[in-house]
Protein backbone atom coordinates (compact mmCIF):
# COMPACT_ATOMS: atom_id res chain seq x y z
CA UNK A 1 0.00 0.00 0.00
CA UNK A 2 2.81 2.40 0.87
CA UNK A 3 4.45 1.73 -2.48
CA UNK A 4 1.21 2.51 -4.27
CA UNK A 5 0.89 5.81 -2.39
CA UNK A 6 4.43 6.77 -3.36
CA UNK A 7 3.81 5.87 -6.99
CA UNK A 8 0.57 7.84 -7.08
CA UNK A 9 2.17 10.88 -5.46
CA UNK A 10 5.02 10.80 -7.96
CA UNK A 11 2.61 10.62 -10.87
CA UNK A 12 0.58 13.58 -9.59
CA UNK A 13 3.74 15.66 -9.43
CA UNK A 14 4.56 14.77 -13.02
CA UNK A 15 1.05 15.20 -14.42
CA UNK A 16 -0.41 17.80 -12.13
CA UNK A 17 -2.78 19.06 -14.83
CA UNK A 18 -4.35 15.60 -15.40
CA UNK A 19 -6.34 13.23 -13.21
CA UNK A 20 -5.67 9.59 -14.04
CA UNK A 21 -5.49 6.89 -11.34
CA UNK A 22 -2.69 4.37 -11.25
CA UNK A 23 -2.16 0.80 -10.27
CA UNK A 24 1.11 -0.92 -9.41
CA UNK A 25 -0.19 -4.32 -10.47
CA UNK A 26 1.77 -6.55 -12.84
CA UNK A 27 -0.75 -7.41 -15.55
CA UNK A 28 1.11 -9.04 -18.42
CA UNK A 29 0.96 -12.81 -18.53
CA UNK A 30 4.31 -13.13 -20.33
CA UNK A 31 6.67 -10.66 -18.73
CA UNK A 32 6.74 -7.43 -16.81
CA UNK A 33 9.99 -6.40 -18.40
CA UNK A 34 10.75 -3.04 -16.84
CA UNK A 35 11.62 -2.12 -13.29
CA UNK A 36 9.36 -3.90 -10.74
CA UNK A 37 8.49 -0.53 -9.21
CA UNK A 38 6.91 0.52 -12.50
CA UNK A 39 3.46 2.02 -12.25
CA UNK A 40 0.68 0.94 -14.58
CA UNK A 41 -1.67 3.49 -16.13
CA UNK A 42 -5.41 2.84 -16.49
CA UNK A 43 -8.50 4.76 -17.47
CA UNK A 44 -10.50 6.29 -14.67
CA UNK A 45 -13.21 3.99 -13.40
CA UNK A 46 -11.79 0.80 -14.91
CA UNK A 47 -10.54 -1.43 -12.14
CA UNK A 48 -9.99 -4.62 -14.13
CA UNK A 49 -6.26 -5.27 -13.88
CA UNK A 50 -6.45 -7.94 -16.59
CA UNK A 51 -7.34 -5.27 -19.14
CA UNK A 52 -4.63 -3.89 -21.47
CA UNK A 53 -3.16 -0.61 -20.35
CA UNK A 54 -5.10 2.44 -21.48
CA UNK A 55 -3.69 5.62 -22.92
CA UNK A 56 -2.06 8.36 -20.93
CA UNK A 57 -3.74 11.75 -20.61
CA UNK A 58 -4.17 13.71 -23.88
CA UNK A 59 -2.03 16.79 -24.41
CA UNK A 60 -2.56 20.11 -26.18
CA UNK A 61 -0.61 20.95 -29.34
CA UNK A 62 2.19 23.54 -29.29
CA UNK A 63 0.67 26.82 -30.56
CA UNK A 64 2.35 28.64 -33.44
CA UNK A 65 2.15 31.93 -31.55
CA UNK A 66 3.87 30.55 -28.45
CA UNK A 67 5.43 33.19 -26.21
CA UNK A 68 8.48 32.79 -23.97
CA UNK A 69 9.01 33.83 -20.36
CA UNK A 70 12.02 34.27 -18.12
CA UNK A 71 13.28 31.26 -16.19
CA UNK A 72 12.98 31.68 -12.42
CA UNK A 73 16.13 32.17 -10.38
CA UNK A 74 15.47 28.87 -8.60
CA UNK A 75 15.42 26.97 -11.88
CA UNK A 76 18.46 28.85 -13.14
CA UNK A 77 20.47 27.53 -10.20
CA UNK A 78 19.53 23.96 -11.15
CA UNK A 79 20.82 24.39 -14.69
CA UNK A 80 24.36 23.44 -15.68
CA UNK A 81 26.75 26.31 -16.29
CA UNK A 82 30.40 25.81 -17.12
CA UNK A 83 32.90 28.54 -16.22
CA UNK A 84 35.51 28.95 -18.95
CA UNK A 85 38.33 28.14 -16.51
CA UNK A 86 36.65 24.92 -15.26
CA UNK A 87 36.77 21.29 -16.39
CA UNK A 88 33.33 20.57 -14.89
CA UNK A 89 32.11 19.43 -18.31
CA UNK A 90 34.49 16.45 -18.29
CA UNK A 91 32.63 13.43 -16.83
CA UNK A 92 34.32 10.00 -16.79
CA UNK A 93 36.59 11.22 -19.54
CA UNK A 94 33.66 12.29 -21.75
CA UNK A 95 33.49 15.81 -23.09
CA UNK A 96 30.04 17.06 -22.08
CA UNK A 97 30.62 20.72 -22.87
CA UNK A 98 27.51 20.65 -25.05
CA UNK A 99 25.52 20.47 -21.79
CA UNK A 100 26.75 23.90 -20.77
CA UNK A 101 24.21 26.69 -21.14
CA UNK A 102 25.35 28.99 -23.92
CA UNK A 103 27.55 26.43 -25.64
CA UNK A 104 27.30 26.94 -29.39
CA UNK A 105 28.02 24.27 -31.96
CA UNK A 106 30.97 25.94 -33.67
CA UNK A 107 32.64 27.50 -30.64
CA UNK A 108 35.09 26.24 -28.05
CA UNK A 109 33.67 28.23 -25.14
CA UNK A 110 30.09 29.03 -24.10
CA UNK A 111 28.46 32.35 -24.92
CA UNK A 112 29.37 35.13 -22.48
CA UNK A 113 27.04 37.62 -20.83
CA UNK A 114 28.49 40.28 -23.11
CA UNK A 115 27.37 38.16 -26.04
CA UNK A 116 23.86 37.74 -24.64
CA UNK A 117 24.00 34.63 -22.44
CA UNK A 118 21.18 36.03 -20.29
CA UNK A 119 18.82 35.85 -23.29
CA UNK A 120 19.00 32.05 -23.20
CA UNK A 121 17.25 31.86 -19.82
CA UNK A 122 13.73 31.67 -21.21
CA UNK A 123 11.19 28.87 -21.37
CA UNK A 124 7.92 28.26 -23.22
CA UNK A 125 5.03 30.18 -21.72
CA UNK A 126 2.64 27.26 -21.94
CA UNK A 127 0.87 25.73 -18.92
CA UNK A 128 1.12 21.97 -18.87
CA UNK A 129 3.99 21.68 -21.33
CA UNK A 130 5.71 18.32 -20.91
CA UNK A 131 9.22 18.26 -19.46
CA UNK A 132 11.75 15.49 -20.02
CA UNK A 133 10.88 13.61 -16.83
CA UNK A 134 7.16 13.75 -17.63
CA UNK A 135 7.78 12.61 -21.22
CA UNK A 136 9.55 9.55 -19.85
CA UNK A 137 6.23 8.46 -18.35
CA UNK A 138 4.74 8.36 -21.84
CA UNK A 139 7.79 6.60 -23.24
CA UNK A 140 7.83 4.04 -20.45
CA UNK A 141 4.19 3.20 -21.07
CA UNK A 142 4.87 2.87 -24.81
CA UNK A 143 7.71 0.41 -24.17
CA UNK A 144 5.54 -1.68 -21.86
CA UNK A 145 2.84 -1.89 -24.51
CA UNK A 146 5.29 -2.91 -27.23
CA UNK A 147 6.82 -5.55 -24.99
CA UNK A 148 3.39 -7.12 -24.50
CA UNK A 149 2.78 -7.17 -28.25
CA UNK A 150 6.16 -8.46 -29.35
CA UNK A 151 6.42 -11.74 -31.29
CA UNK A 152 6.85 -14.79 -29.10
CA UNK A 153 10.30 -15.54 -30.52
CA UNK A 154 11.67 -12.11 -29.56
CA UNK A 155 13.54 -11.40 -26.31
CA UNK A 156 11.97 -9.00 -23.80
CA UNK A 157 11.80 -5.33 -24.72
CA UNK A 158 13.02 -3.62 -21.57
CA UNK A 159 14.93 -0.55 -22.76
CA UNK A 160 13.69 2.87 -23.85
CA UNK A 161 15.34 4.60 -26.79
CA UNK A 162 15.38 8.13 -28.23
CA UNK A 163 16.71 7.78 -31.77
CA UNK A 164 17.52 10.85 -33.88
CA UNK A 165 18.21 10.63 -37.61
CA UNK A 166 19.19 13.72 -39.54
CA UNK A 167 21.77 16.47 -39.81
CA UNK A 168 23.72 18.56 -37.30
CA UNK A 169 20.55 20.02 -35.76
CA UNK A 170 19.32 16.50 -35.00
CA UNK A 171 22.66 15.78 -33.39
CA UNK A 172 22.12 18.86 -31.23
CA UNK A 173 18.75 17.45 -30.19
CA UNK A 174 20.29 14.10 -29.29
CA UNK A 175 22.98 15.61 -27.09
CA UNK A 176 20.32 17.79 -25.45
CA UNK A 177 18.37 14.65 -24.56
CA UNK A 178 21.48 13.16 -23.01
CA UNK A 179 22.18 16.35 -21.07
CA UNK A 180 18.63 16.59 -19.78
CA UNK A 181 18.59 12.95 -18.69
CA UNK A 182 21.77 13.50 -16.70
CA UNK A 183 20.27 16.61 -15.11
CA UNK A 184 17.41 14.51 -13.66
CA UNK A 185 19.66 11.83 -12.22
CA UNK A 186 20.58 9.46 -15.05
CA UNK A 187 24.17 8.23 -15.23
CA UNK A 188 26.49 6.90 -17.91
CA UNK A 189 27.71 3.72 -16.20
CA UNK A 190 30.27 2.84 -18.87
CA UNK A 191 31.94 5.64 -20.87
CA UNK A 192 32.99 3.04 -23.44
CA UNK A 193 29.31 2.62 -24.29
CA UNK A 194 28.74 6.29 -24.95
CA UNK A 195 29.79 7.43 -28.43
CA UNK A 196 30.62 11.06 -27.66
CA UNK A 197 33.54 12.34 -29.69
CA UNK A 198 36.28 14.72 -28.57
CA UNK A 199 34.16 17.71 -29.66
CA UNK A 200 31.31 16.65 -27.36
CA UNK A 201 29.03 15.46 -30.17
CA UNK A 202 27.10 12.19 -30.07
CA UNK A 203 27.98 9.99 -33.04
CA UNK A 204 26.22 6.75 -32.27
CA UNK A 205 24.62 5.48 -29.06
CA UNK A 206 24.94 6.41 -25.40
CA UNK A 207 23.61 4.06 -22.72
CA UNK A 208 22.21 5.61 -19.54
CA UNK A 209 20.66 4.14 -16.40
CA UNK A 210 18.82 5.43 -13.36
CA UNK A 211 18.39 3.75 -9.99
CA UNK A 212 15.80 6.29 -8.85
CA UNK A 213 13.49 6.99 -11.80
CA UNK A 214 10.36 4.84 -11.95
CA UNK A 215 10.19 5.46 -15.70
CA UNK A 216 12.67 4.03 -18.22
CA UNK A 217 15.36 2.80 -15.81
CA UNK A 218 17.41 1.92 -18.89
CA UNK A 219 17.50 4.29 -21.86
CA UNK A 220 19.60 4.80 -24.96
CA UNK A 221 20.08 8.03 -26.86
CA UNK A 222 21.13 7.45 -30.45
CA UNK A 223 22.18 9.82 -33.20
CA UNK A 224 22.74 9.04 -36.87
CA UNK A 225 23.91 12.19 -38.61
CA UNK A 226 24.59 10.88 -42.11
CA UNK A 227 21.20 10.09 -43.66
CA UNK A 228 22.75 9.76 -47.11
CA UNK A 229 24.36 6.54 -45.89
CA UNK A 230 22.50 3.47 -44.79
CA UNK A 231 21.91 3.79 -41.08
CA UNK A 232 23.77 1.44 -38.73
CA UNK A 233 21.07 -0.65 -37.11
CA UNK A 234 23.16 -1.94 -34.18
CA UNK A 235 21.99 -5.59 -34.41
CA UNK A 236 23.35 -6.37 -30.97
CA UNK A 237 21.13 -3.68 -29.45
CA UNK A 238 18.00 -3.40 -31.44
CA UNK A 239 15.93 -6.34 -30.20
CA UNK A 240 15.46 -5.16 -26.61
CA UNK A 241 14.46 -1.53 -27.22
CA UNK A 242 11.44 0.54 -28.22
CA UNK A 243 10.74 4.24 -28.58
CA UNK A 244 10.57 7.12 -31.05
CA UNK A 245 12.69 7.42 -34.18
CA UNK A 246 12.84 11.16 -34.87
CA UNK A 247 13.69 12.34 -38.37
CA UNK A 248 14.74 15.79 -39.50
CA UNK A 249 16.49 15.93 -42.87
CA UNK A 250 17.43 18.67 -45.26
CA UNK A 251 18.81 21.65 -43.35
CA UNK A 252 21.35 21.97 -46.17
CA UNK A 253 18.57 22.07 -48.75
CA UNK A 254 18.10 25.71 -49.71
CA UNK A 255 15.43 25.21 -52.34
CA UNK A 256 12.22 23.27 -52.74
CA UNK A 257 13.88 21.05 -55.32
CA UNK A 258 16.69 20.15 -52.92
CA UNK A 259 14.42 19.34 -49.97
CA UNK A 260 12.25 17.16 -52.19
CA UNK A 261 15.41 15.29 -53.16
CA UNK A 262 16.28 14.71 -49.49
CA UNK A 263 12.80 13.39 -48.81
CA UNK A 264 12.48 11.29 -51.94
CA UNK A 265 15.89 9.69 -51.61
CA UNK A 266 17.32 9.85 -48.10
CA UNK A 267 14.15 9.79 -46.01
CA UNK A 268 12.46 7.18 -48.18
CA UNK A 269 15.51 4.94 -47.97
CA UNK A 270 16.13 5.17 -44.23
CA UNK A 271 12.45 4.80 -43.42
CA UNK A 272 12.31 1.81 -45.75
CA UNK A 273 15.30 0.25 -43.99
CA UNK A 274 13.30 0.11 -40.77
CA UNK A 275 10.31 -1.53 -42.39
CA UNK A 276 12.30 -4.21 -44.23
CA UNK A 277 15.34 -5.04 -42.08
CA UNK A 278 14.42 -4.40 -38.44
CA UNK A 279 12.55 -7.17 -36.58
CA UNK A 280 9.16 -5.98 -35.32
CA UNK A 281 9.53 -2.36 -36.55
CA UNK A 282 6.21 -1.51 -34.88
CA UNK A 283 8.12 -1.05 -31.61
CA UNK A 284 9.38 2.26 -32.99
CA UNK A 285 7.20 5.36 -33.21
CA UNK A 286 8.24 7.27 -36.33
CA UNK A 287 8.21 11.05 -36.05
CA UNK A 288 9.24 14.11 -38.04
CA UNK A 289 10.69 16.97 -36.01
CA UNK A 290 9.99 20.27 -37.70
CA UNK A 291 12.99 22.24 -38.92
CA UNK A 292 13.92 25.16 -36.73
CA UNK A 293 13.62 28.59 -38.36
CA UNK A 294 16.80 30.23 -39.60
CA UNK A 295 17.43 33.89 -38.78
CA UNK A 296 19.65 35.17 -41.57
CA UNK A 297 19.28 38.77 -42.69
CA UNK A 298 17.14 37.87 -45.69
CA UNK A 299 13.51 38.49 -46.51
CA UNK A 300 12.43 35.12 -45.10
CA UNK A 301 15.33 34.19 -42.78
CA UNK A 302 16.71 31.42 -45.00
CA UNK A 303 20.33 31.15 -46.09
CA UNK A 304 21.02 32.73 -49.48
CA UNK A 305 24.70 31.82 -49.70
CA UNK A 306 25.93 34.78 -47.61
CA UNK A 307 26.69 34.92 -43.89
CA UNK A 308 25.04 37.75 -41.99
CA UNK A 309 24.01 39.18 -38.66
CA UNK A 310 21.11 37.20 -37.24
CA UNK A 311 17.76 38.96 -37.08
CA UNK A 312 14.03 38.21 -37.25
CA UNK A 313 12.78 38.36 -40.86
CA UNK A 314 9.54 40.07 -41.87
CA UNK A 315 8.11 36.64 -42.70
CA UNK A 316 9.46 33.12 -42.23
CA UNK A 317 9.73 30.62 -45.07
CA UNK A 318 8.66 27.20 -43.83
CA UNK A 319 9.28 25.44 -47.15
CA UNK A 320 11.20 22.46 -45.72
CA UNK A 321 8.45 21.41 -43.35
CA UNK A 322 5.72 22.14 -45.87
CA UNK A 323 7.52 19.91 -48.38
CA UNK A 324 7.71 17.15 -45.74
CA UNK A 325 3.98 17.40 -45.02
CA UNK A 326 3.20 17.14 -48.73
CA UNK A 327 5.53 14.15 -49.06
CA UNK A 328 3.81 12.34 -46.19
CA UNK A 329 0.36 13.00 -47.69
CA UNK A 330 1.37 11.86 -51.17
CA UNK A 331 2.88 8.64 -49.80
CA UNK A 332 0.13 7.76 -47.33
CA UNK A 333 2.32 8.37 -44.27
CA UNK A 334 0.33 10.98 -42.35
CA UNK A 335 -1.11 8.34 -40.00
CA UNK A 336 2.28 6.67 -39.50
CA UNK A 337 4.52 9.67 -38.88
CA UNK A 338 3.77 12.15 -36.13
CA UNK A 339 4.99 15.74 -36.57
CA UNK A 340 6.75 17.44 -33.64
CA UNK A 341 5.86 21.10 -34.01
CA UNK A 342 8.39 23.84 -33.26
CA UNK A 343 9.06 26.01 -36.35
CA UNK A 344 6.90 29.04 -35.63
CA UNK A 345 7.19 28.66 -31.86
CA UNK A 346 10.98 29.10 -32.14
CA UNK A 347 10.72 32.23 -34.27
CA UNK A 348 11.28 34.67 -31.36
CA UNK A 349 14.60 33.05 -30.33
CA UNK A 350 16.83 35.18 -32.56
CA UNK A 351 19.33 35.75 -29.77
CA UNK A 352 20.02 32.02 -29.45
CA UNK A 353 22.50 32.28 -32.33
CA UNK A 354 26.05 33.58 -32.45
CA UNK A 355 26.70 35.68 -35.56
CA UNK A 356 27.13 34.71 -38.33
CA UNK A 357 25.76 31.19 -37.68
CA UNK A 358 22.03 31.89 -37.87
CA UNK A 359 21.11 28.21 -38.27
CA UNK A 360 22.37 26.47 -35.11
CA UNK A 361 21.05 27.42 -31.69
CA UNK A 362 23.26 27.76 -28.62
CA UNK A 363 22.33 25.37 -25.84
CA UNK A 364 19.52 26.22 -23.47
CA UNK A 365 17.74 23.25 -21.83
CA UNK A 366 14.30 24.88 -21.72
CA UNK A 367 14.13 25.23 -25.51
CA UNK A 368 13.86 21.46 -25.81
CA UNK A 369 10.62 21.30 -23.85
CA UNK A 370 9.01 21.71 -27.28
CA UNK A 371 10.63 18.43 -28.33
CA UNK A 372 9.75 16.50 -25.17
CA UNK A 373 6.16 17.70 -25.44
CA UNK A 374 6.00 16.73 -29.12
CA UNK A 375 7.40 13.26 -28.41
CA UNK A 376 4.78 12.72 -25.70
CA UNK A 377 2.08 13.80 -28.15
CA UNK A 378 3.35 11.33 -30.73
CA UNK A 379 3.51 8.45 -28.25
CA UNK A 380 -0.02 9.26 -27.13
CA UNK A 381 -1.14 9.11 -30.75
CA UNK A 382 0.46 5.68 -31.10
CA UNK A 383 -1.45 4.59 -28.03
CA UNK A 384 -4.75 5.63 -29.60
CA UNK A 385 -3.90 3.65 -32.73
CA UNK A 386 -3.07 0.59 -30.60
CA UNK A 387 -6.46 0.79 -28.91
CA UNK A 388 -8.27 1.06 -32.23
CA UNK A 389 -6.44 -2.00 -33.56
CA UNK A 390 -6.95 -4.08 -30.42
Amino acid sequence: LAAAVVATTSFILLYVHHKTPLSATTIHRRLFALDPATVVFKNEGKGDDTNPLSCLPPLPQIPDNLSWKRVSWRDRKRAHTCPSHSDSHIVKGLNLKRCCIGQCRKRKKPMSFREGLQNLYVRPNMPGIVSMDAMLGYLHYFVEEKNKRRPLDMPPIDTCVLWYIGDSLSQDQAIAALCELMSIGYEIPDPNRCDINYMGQLEGTCHLTSSTSQYCPKIRVRSNVHPNRRIPLHPELRLDEAGPVIYNLGVHANSLQEINQYLGLYFRRTYGDFQTTVPFPQRYAFMWREHEPQHFATEDGTYDGHLSVCRAPPEYNNFRNEAAFSFFEENGLTERIHVIKSFYALGPLVTFHINPDCTHYCYSPWRFDLTWHGIALGLGRQCQQLQLSA
